[in-house]
């Protein structure tokens, strides 16, 4: 029964027909030890699939089984195992032959050479906290525990990535002050607001919020943040970008807010969120206009530590690039057109990135100092 399930669920996914809690059952299918002989052979399927005698399945559906595979079976709790080393072993092995292995075997060129003669580190935890009173604070360059009080809240730095506001006593509802947390190119945190509300920043994002929630909570964001609301149903928690209003009701919601990007995009994870009164459900998009479904890991891919790319064009993704690698872009000639598929970690150099994307398309990379040149 299992398995037949399990083939239903996988031939839906590879047709992109899967819901997403759909997509969570077969990760749980997958990581399940007592379907291995089913795993195993789905595979194999994978396998034949990238031979040119037999496209079945192509080098992108394969990539992005296979990424999932490894990803997200790691989630699925327990007593479901996850993935059995053996498994594992084999689908990394595929997951780099689908995505740089299959135009090899089609006799494709594979890009440029590989090689740089500069390399890039990646981005790390960090950020910048500005108070109320203008007093700005490297939080990378702050010991661990209490910082200061404000209005009845204790400011605490745990560990090397979070901020958190406790209550510490009685707070003023007459004067509200704010604070405002930055993390540059290269850098991304996270924050426990007053309420317990936690709020994840990717890199060159800034999210305003008041130091206690009074008589609202309403917080402002540019660029990018993922937000774990306790919810409150007399008191909604409502997040400002640009030109929206996202509110939330119960939630985990994503919010790509960058100036640079075309449109303002916020993803729901759980729960409910309505946005310029388009009300989403989970695994559904907006950008203020229309609901789509889509695939939230790709959304997800920077919380998770990876880059995920999917049928996406150059320039979003060198957009990403730079802002984790606290790089600048310049195109040399023609921009390639060329759309991408692939997954890669965000804690390589930026040498690890650029080699996966010229491996899978004619696309070619060069350093110089803290510029990436792209040509074709």
């Amino acid at each position: 029964m299992a398995a037949e399930r399990l083939n239903e669920l996988f031939g839906r996914y590879i047709k992109r027909r899967t819901s997403p809690e759909e997509n969570e059952e077969l990760w749980g299918l997958m990581a399940d030890v007592r379907n291995e002989a089913a795993v195993s052979e789905l595979l194999e399927k994978v396998w034949v699939g990238i031979e040119p005698k037999t496209p079945s399945f192509n080098a992108e559906d394969s990539a992005r089984l296979l990424q999932q595979i490894l990803t997200r079976t790691q989630t699925v709790p327990r007593p479901v195992r996850t993935l059995w080393p053996r498994i594992a072993a084999a689908a990394s092995i595929l997951l780099f032959l689908s995505i740089g292995g299959y135009y090899i075997f089609h006799k494709q060129p594979v890009g440029q050479t590989a090689y740089y003669k500069n390399d890039i580190k990646p981005g790390n935890n960090g950020a910048i906290l500005t108070l109320a009173n203008g007093r700005k604070i490297v939080l990378e360059q702050t010991k661990a525990g209490k910082i200061i009080q404000q209005n009845g809240t204790d400011l605490r730095k745990a560990g090397d990535s979070l901020l958190v506001y406790q209550a510490a006593g009685a707070a003023s509802t007459t004067v509200i002050s704010y604070n405002t947390l930055e993390t540059p190119k290269g850098k991304q945190y996270s924050v426990v607001l007053p309420d317990g509300s936690k709020v994840w920043l990717n890199a060159a994002s800034v999210l305003k919020y008041p130091t206690t929630f009074a008589k609202e909570r309403l917080v402002e964001l540019t660029g990018e943040a993922y937000f774990e609301v306790v919810h409150n149903s007399e008191m909604p928690f409502r997040v400002k970008t640009n030109n929206q209003i996202a509110e939330d009701i119960g939630t985990h919601f994503n919010i790509n807010a960058y100036a640079d990007e075309p449109s303002i995009k916020t993803t729901l994870l759980e729960g409910a969120v309505k946005v310029n009164g388009i009300l989403l459900s989970p695994g559904q998009q907006t950008d203020g206009k229309r609901a789509t479904t889509v695939n939230t890991e790709e959304t997800m891919a920077w919380k998770n530590g990876y880059f995920m790319f999917e049928d996406e064009n150059i320039q979003p993704i060198m957009r990403k690039i730079a802002r984790w690698y606290n790089v600048d872009i310049v195109y040399t000639g023609d921009i390639p057109s060329d759309k991408f598929w692939g997954t890669v970690s965000r804690f390589g150099n930026v040498s690890q990135v650029l080699k996966k994307l010229e491996l899978t398309k004619k696309v070619h990379f060069e350093i110089e100092g803290r510029r990436i040149m792209v040509s074709q």
